[in-house]
Formats: C-alpha cells, sequence, structure tokens
C-alpha cells in the first residue's frame, strides 16, 4: 500500500525578541540558522517595542500563539505583570529574559545566569560548590549571575558595579583610625 505524504504545513512557528532599541540585535540571526540547521520551521522575529506598549505586545503573543519571547532592555522587569507564572529563580532575580508557551499560559525564565553556570561548569570544568565569587556589574544580567551562584552553593558571591558613576570616591577613613 504506498504511503500517504502528509499535507504540506506553510505556517510557521513564531518566536520573537521584543526590546528597545533592538535594531542592532544579532539574536535573529543565530536563531534562524539553528531552526534551518534543524529543519524547524520557526521563524524568530526582532519586534521594537517601546514601553508604553509592552502590554499589548504580549496581547499580541498571546493572539498570535507565539511559542515564546526573548526580551531585552527595557522589558525584563517590566513585563513580569503580564505573565501567568514566574519561574522561583527568575522571582528571585527579579527578572525575566525568556518567555515560553505552556499551553494558553506565558511562563517567565531568565537564563542570564544559568548559561553563564553552564560556562563555568561545563566549559571551564569548574564546580563553583564552596568557592568565592565576585561580579563586575550592576544590571540585570549580574544580579542573575549572582543569584546562580548561590543557588549552586558559592560560599560567598558579591557583585561590583563597573559603572564610574557608581563608584564611591569619597575619602575613606583608614583601617587603623581610632576614634
Amino acid at each position: 500500500m504506498p504511503e500517504t505524504a502528509a499535507p504540506a504545513n506553510f505556517q510557521a512557528e513564531l518566536v520573537a525578541c521584543l526590546g528597545q532599541p533592538v535594531a542592532e540585535n544579532p539574536t535573529g540571526a543565530m536563531q534562524e540558522a539553528a531552526f534551518h540547521a534543524l529543519g524547524l520551521h520557526w521563524r524568530y522575529l526582532t519586534i521594537e517595542v517601546p514601553p508604553a506598549r509592552l502590554r499589548e505586545a504580549i496581547l499580541g503573543v498571546r493572539a498570535f500563539g507565539m511559542r515564546g519571547i526573548n526580551l531585552t532592555i527595557p522589558h525584563k522587569v517590566a513585563v513580569i505583570e503580564y505573565l501567568d507564572e514566574i519561574a522561583p529563580d527568575a522571582a528571585v532575580i527579579g527578572a525575566v529574559n525568556t518567555v515560553r508557551r505552556d499551553g494558553d499560559r506565558l511562563i517567565g525564565e531568565n537564563t542570564d545566569g544559568k548559561g553563564f553556570l553552564r560556562g563555568v561548569r561545563v566549559d571551564a570544568g569548574v564546580d563553583p560548590r564552596g568557592k568565592r565569587a565576585i561580579v563586575l556589574g550592576a544590571g540585570g544580567a549580574a544580579r542573575a549571575i549572582v543569584t546562580e551562584l548561590v543557588l549552586a552553593g558559592v560560599a560567598g558571591a558579591g557583585g561590583v558595579s563597573a559603572r564610574a558613576t557608581e563608584v564611591d570616591t569619597s575619602p575613606q577613613p583608614s583601617p587603623t583610625t581610632t576614634t
């Protein structure tokens, strides 16, 4: 008996990056290449969304049945109120950079720290458990990295802002000064 060919399906699954600005964000090119290499009929859209239109954009994600989105500045914190659920680690971090669809629900995740921790464990071959760490930076990615390091069992983790405007340059008392 001859095999019946599956009907043609011209509908692409959609995923996107929402942010402002996004014109110089190269993620779409990388994602599209990965989809092609894996034989997936998916499209990655890079969409400029001003902060005042984020709520509408998330309604659009729902209406279009998008599989998920990435978020970049300035939406990583503001998006939380429009989601159905936040992963526990993203709640601790206080920011979401990835939203995935589970049925009709949109679930916020934060992958910034996870990617860093994978690099430490797999690429560098270092188990951070029991070690001390310092992270340079004060943004959402730095918060995510410090959170993941703490969850991984580091003995101590902290962050230092690399922004000159945030550095306290006032004279400090000498450690040997007595009062």
